[in-house]
């Protein structure tokens, strides 16, 4: 029922309850591991970006049982975002449009809590992924580098939002650069794909990203028209893009990409995280399901996730 009252108010109250700890999820103890290079993950199943976007909510997130958490995604200067209406939820399709237009308290106000961040992910084994969103390469490079020595497991490069217009895919000489610089950085990278775009983009991007030893994000919203939203467009998420981050998992994996890749969009079961990891996904992500059921989702998904893993 409450996913049929105004969604900016579902959003705002239930984020302020699992801020104040008002809501506590019983946690699913799942050893799956994943291994990614020197990285363990204990299981596969996590929060994706876009629901917990200042680092505010980690710790009842992480009591849940996930695998790990994602934060962001974190702009260099705090943004409002995009005047309300921001969302718009279609509960028979288990779906939304989002315009949040990349809202963010700003990179100082998120390192002003990564040490307490850090000591919460730890205390519940959680791998950390940051996602950070820029509108020029030296807004990344400025963020990445605060972020040296912290301990961050991953950090996610958010060049698909809505907001952005399409400005890093239509110009890929300059993606190109940014790709570059990011190899001064010794982390572990996933470059976040966008959904409704060109095979030659696709393709390029698969190409650069195993080029650079990079991971992917599979995949962002698929921008659509809403004219109930305020800018008049946004992403849609949820049950309808499934078939296609499924599509473009083994996509990529048919040809040849052999890097990390989170699978995200439209898992709300189960067996669709299984279903993705056959498709090629290493980690998958949740977020609409979030938006829909809290952080009880994890503990349903994480329980079927083990009545189904024995035959995976």
């Amino acid at each position: 029922m409450i996913n049929y009252l105004p969604p900016e108010l579902t959003y705002s109250v239930s984020h302020a309850f699992i801020n104040a700890g008002i809501v506590r999820v019983p946690g699913v103890k799942l050893e799956f591991p994943v291994e990614l290079g020197k990285l363990r993950i204990k299981n596969p199943i996590g929060l994706g970006a876009g629901i917990d976007k200042d680092g505010l909510l980690v710790g009842s997130i992480a009591n849940s049982g996930v695998g790990f958490v994602t934060i962001g995604s974190v702009t260099l200067r705090p943004r409002l975002g995009n005047p309300k209406p921001r969302i718009v939820k279609y509960p028979h399709l288990k779906a939304m449009v989002n315009a949040m237009g990349l809202p963010s308290r700003g990179f100082m106000d998120f390192m002003s809590r990564i040490n307490n961040i850090i000591k919460v992910i730890g205390k519940f084994n959680v791998s950390l992924v940051v996602s950070l969103a820029g509108f020029s390469i030296e807004e990344f490079l400025i963020m990445l580098n605060r972020l040296r020595n912290f301990g961050i497991h991953a950090v996610e490069i958010n060049i698909s939002s809505p907001t952005y217009h399409g400005s890093w895919i239509s110009d890929p000489k300059y993606l190109s650069e940014l790709l570059n610089a990011l190899e001064d950085f010794d982390t572990l990278f996933f470059i976040k794909m966008p959904l409704g775009v060109g095979l030659d983009f696709y393709k390029w991007i698969a190409h650069e990203a195993e080029k650079h030893g990079y991971g992917l994000t599979i995949a962002n919203t698929l921008p659509v028209s809403e004219p109930r939203i305020s800018v008049g467009y946004g992403g849609l998420s949820g049950y309808p893009i499934y078939p296609l981050v499924k599509a473009l998992i083994r996509r990529v994996r048919a040809w040849g990409f052999r890097g990390p890749v989170i699978g995200l969009g439209g898992v709300f079961h189960g067996w669709q995280v299984i279903e993705l990891l056959r498709s090629g996904a290493n980690l998958v992500a949740v977020v609409t399901a979030f938006a829909y059921e809290g952080p009880f989702v994890f503990n349903r998904l994480l329980r079927e996730f083990v009545s189904l893993s024995v035959r995976f």
